[in-house]
């Protein structure tokens, strides 16, 4: 039998969620409400936080319709306060996940891309892998002058 794509997605934000965890993230999932939120899971490490909305696809292709504005607009709230960029976390049927910055991908809606296929996300976005690869080997702030290497 075939999940539902609300049960589809909050199983993949639970995995995301545990996933960042494992990496050694706090991590916050934003449970649904009546009043929706605009983003699902907040993750913070050292020093760092991350915002991400997630996607996760059926078929191999991320409409761009489902970024919402609320969406958006928080995004673009938590950066301009001094937080990294919001992502988007696109996981389509292969299992592969993708993360993808708010805003490119707001720049591709409005001049007219419709959706993002499983073979041009690498053009638009970075695996989850090579993100946490990355912050593996850059060092920590050095605050009080003893970066610590993660």
């Amino acid at each position: 039998m075939r999940m539902s794509n609300k049960s589809a997605g909050t199983k993949f934000e639970r995995e995301f969620a545990n996933r960042l965890a494992a990496e050694g993230f706090w991590v916050h999932r934003f449970q649904d409400n009546k009043n929706g939120q605009p983003c699902d899971v907040i993750a913070a490490r050292n020093g760092e936080a991350y915002l991400f909305d997630c996607k996760d696809c059926q078929k191999e292709v991320f409409d761009l319709r489902r970024m919402e504005e609320n969406q958006y607009n928080a995004m673009q709230f938590f950066y301009v306060t001094g937080n990294s960029r919001g992502m988007f976390a696109v996981r389509y049927p292969d299992e592969m996940i993708f993360l993808v910055d708010f805003q490119l991908l707001d720049s591709l809606k409005h001049d007219g891309k419709k959706s993002i296929s499983r073979a041009d996300m690498t053009t638009y976005g970075r695996t989850l892998e090579s993100w946490l690869e990355e912050l593996k080997v850059t060092r920590t702030g050095d605050r009080d002058g003893c970066g610590d290497w993660i």
